[in-house]
């Protein structure tokens, strides 16, 4: 595990010990996956600390972030905020992180899957906790050591066998599924007969209220988003 001699501003990034002088901006994988910079620290002549904040980048897709974490050299700040070169268990960290985001978000239509932040509601479990979040922001690279996303994949699939060969598209299940019989069935359960009957006529207070007791649709954010999944869920249940 390599050490280097640098200290991390929370919001200015990372900073080099020699007095204050910045050395690179830190790139989280938060900030590659949601296209987000922090914002660039410039002192002015007369000794001023100010920000100039800078356009958000296009967000790398996940396929693409993981392999760069594989084949390229990673950092991410420790247990006790050193920071260091990531080896291969240092990895799995943020990879497990990244596994449980991404298996979210394929089922997530509506592109209302919140970015990791403690300071939001989450739509599901462990996504936004403290230690996933801890994750999402500790892994990541010095902005002048960002790897070729785009690179790192095609080595990826290189190496596995996979280059050149047509991804098939993961969908949703058919509306002819027994899945969708079974999600209404249990929806039914949960919320009851006469909230169901209510949603299939476009009323979702009911539903939104029975969900809101089992810790859903805390915030507007996850009710529009449990709005659209009740209405797939009762479109494609059979009556």
């Amino acid at each position: 595990m390599t050490e280097f001699g640098s200290v991390r501003d929370e919001h200015l990034g990372w900073y080099g010990v020699d007095g204050g002088c910045e050395v690179t901006e830190f790139v989280s994988v938060r900030d590659v996956v949601f296209g987000y910079r922090n914002g660039l620290a410039e002192t002015t002549n007369t000794g001023e600390l100010i920000i100039k904040h800078r356009a958000e980048e296009k967000p790398v897709d996940i396929a693409s972030v993981v392999s760069a974490i594989e084949v390229s050299e990673t950092y991410y700040y420790d247990d006790f905020g050193r920071f260091c070169v990531a080896n291969e268990e240092a990895k799995i960290k943020i990879k497990q992180v990244l596994a449980k985001y991404y298996t979210l978000n394929l089922f997530d239509d509506y592109g209302d899957l919140e970015w990791p932040s403690h300071k939001l509601a989450s739509i599901a479990g462990d996504h936004c906790s403290l230690e996933a979040v801890q994750q999402w922001i500790s892994f990541g690279w010095p902005e002048d050591k960002l790897p070729d996303f785009d690179g790192c994949h095609e080595q990826w699939k290189e190496k596995n066998g996979m280059a050149g060969k047509p991804i098939p598209l993961v969908q949703s299940p058919s509306s002819r599924s027994h899945v969708w019989a079974l999600a209404g069935k249990l929806l039914e359960t949960t919320i009851g007969k006469k909230a169901y009957e209510a949603v299939l006529r476009g009323d979702y207070g009911l539903a939104i209220r029975a969900l809101q007791k089992h810790g859903l649709g805390a915030d507007e954010s996850t009710k529009r988003t449990l709005r659209n999944n009740l209405t797939e869920i009762v479109g494609k249940a059979p009556l």
